[in-house]
């Protein structure tokens, strides 16, 4: 269980993190008459923890990011839409502001709970605050120790009794130094629990748990030479110092002073060396981008004409053989791209009716230092003729529906003419094909643009049917280190589709549609490539 100390420790964490948010949006304003509230963690009384909180209509309503730093938990903010996500081991639960429904996901059966509160979760500042007593019923059906209410709640220290009790902190000084500057925090106790955040912006924080500062006295204050702005704020279990730096300030180091309990942070400018190796690593990070960049430039493309030689493929309803459609299809595509698009470099895994292993097509791709793997296909139903028909594209995952299943095994049976395929794909089998997969989800998200991009110019530019970009388990896919797809251009068991592929023209069209999505992709890939070298 988490104890009180590691929870304020937290606590005053995470209000650095959030603090840029309060001194710059005007959004942010005090929670109304701020209290607290104690809750138990599993029943142990001997240490409650303290949540801010305060009362509207009858109910206590609690801060959400207290709660979920008290028992452990990370979260998730999303500033557009104002929801908060809490985050367990297998469950994660989702609030809004203004909305009263609890949304409770199992990740484990990937389904979700909606839980209706007796009133909307309110927003106060950036922080949520919900109906303690409603909430917490949901919050317990997941969470593995039981948090339960302490005790009523007990007001925080108001202007009053703080006009009548003396300030922990109520003064700064600023001393220069030969190599920098010593700001000292004038405290009137002992102080254990601080820490300080230079940001690179120049903004620097400083939080001291359980104290009391002269906001407005120090607010007040001038920065000096070092200083262009302080803002001081009182939260319920800390205040914060946010100091905005006139300087560049090299690092700085906070800690105790053991004669007078004073608060010292060390403020150290950047000597010569400093300068000397930022410069040098900003040069290095620009020619290590620079390489990166030109390593990924998507200057060659593998086109991968399916079947061939033995292999005929699927055959249609009056016999067109899937190997003499890809193949032309293929070429068509090659020739489009090296005749338009400039410094692209196009690798075919065959170019005649020759038989290629499936692994040998992945290896052809990845020594060629392809970019994008494009396998051409036909597609087929058992029973022919088929009013089956139209185009779809597959990324490579485990198939989620029954065709799908079905499409891969027909195009993955044609390991059984390699020498060896028993051994050689033996891993690739069952469940292992989900292991094999995961080593492509570094390139799944291009996979998944292309075939976005793939689906919407075929459809625009083909009278064929659009079934969209689908997933299942092609063997052709799983060597090709690069974004990659399948595309199954129609059904050679369908009479339309089968007519309009033998044809000189419907094979024109078709690679005429892969070549517009080939040139869109790359623009938009190479964009992105740009926008990261001005970023730098």
């Amino acid at each position: 269980m988490m104890t009180y100390s590691r929870y304020k420790t937290l606590l005053f964490r995470s209000l650095i993190l959030f603090a840029p948010c309060f001194l710059i949006s005007s959004e942010f304003q005090p929670v109304p008459q701020q209290r607290t509230v104690k809750i138990l963690l599993g029943g142990d009384t001997t240490r409650p923890i303290l949540l801010s909180s305060y009362d509207e209509g009858g109910m206590t309503y609690a801060s959400l990011d207290d709660l979920a730093m008290a028992v452990g938990l990370r979260t998730f903010w999303n500033e557009e839409t104002k929801k908060l996500e809490l985050k367990f081991k297998n469950y994660r639960i989702k609030v809004t502001a203004r909305n009263p429904f609890v949304i409770i996901t199992d990740l484990t059966a990937n389904s979700a709970t909606v839980y209706q509160l007796p009133v909307s979760v309110k927003l106060q500042g950036r922080r949520l605050y919900a109906p303690l007593a409603f909430f917490l019923p949901p919050f317990n059906a997941v969470f593995d120790k039981q948090v339960s209410i302490y005790s009523a709640t007990v007001p925080i220290a108001t202007k009053a009794v703080l006009e009548r009790s003396p300030f922990d902190i109520a003064n700064l000084s600023v001393e220069p130094k030969r190599n920098g500057y010593l700001v000292r925090i004038g405290t009137t106790k002992r102080f254990d629990e601080f820490e300080s955040w230079l940001r690179p912006d120049g903004w620097l924080y400083v939080t001291i748990a359980d104290a009391k500062a002269d906001v407005k006295k120090i607010n007040s204050m001038k920065g000096g030479e070092i200083f262009s702005k302080i803002v001081a704020i009182q939260y319920p279990t800390s205040v914060q110092l946010t100091f905005k730096l006139s300087k560049n300030i090299a690092s700085s180091e906070i800690m105790s002073d053991p004669l007078t309990n004073d608060i010292l942070l060390s403020l150290r400018l950047p000597s010569e060396a400093d300068r000397i190796a930022a410069e040098r690593e900003r040069r290095e990070m620009i020619s290590s981008f620079e390489e990166a960049r030109e390593r990924w430039k998507l200057d060659v493309i593998v086109i991968d004409p399916a079947h061939g030689g033995v292999d005929p493929g699927t055959i249609g309803v009056t016999g067109v053989q899937e190997k003499k459609v890809t193949l032309s299809i293929a070429l068509r595509l090659g020739k489009l791209i090296e005749k338009n698009l400039k410094g692209v470099k196009v690798v075919y895994t065959r170019k005649n009716d020759t038989f290629i292993e499936l692994f040998k097509r992945g290896q052809i791709a990845n020594a060629a230092g392809g970019k994008l793997f494009v396998s051409i296909h036909c597609n087929s139903m058992r029973r022919k003729p088929h009013r089956k028909n139209g185009f779809e594209i597959y990324l490579l995952r485990p198939g989620r529906t029954e065709e799908a299943v079905l499409i891969a095994e027909r195009e993955n049976a044609v390991i059984k003419l390699e020498k060896g395929y028993e051994e050689r794909y033996q891993e690739l089998t069952e469940e292992n094909f989900i292991l094999v997969t995961m080593a492509q989800s570094a390139h799944m998200k291009y996979s998944e643009r292309f075939g976005e991009i793939l689906q919407g110019e075929m459809g625009k530019a083909l009278s064929l049917t659009n079934n969209g970009v689908k997933q299942a388990g092609f063997y052709v896919l799983v060597g090709a280190s690069m974004p990659n797809v399948l595309i199954e251009t129609a059904y050679l068991s369908n009479r339309s589709d089968e007519k309009y592929l033998k044809s000189k023209r419907g094979q024109q069209e078709i690679a005429k549609a892969i070549y517009a999505a080939v040139k869109k992709y790359r623009t938009e890939y190479e964009k992105s490539l740009e926008e990261g070298k001005a970023s730098n």
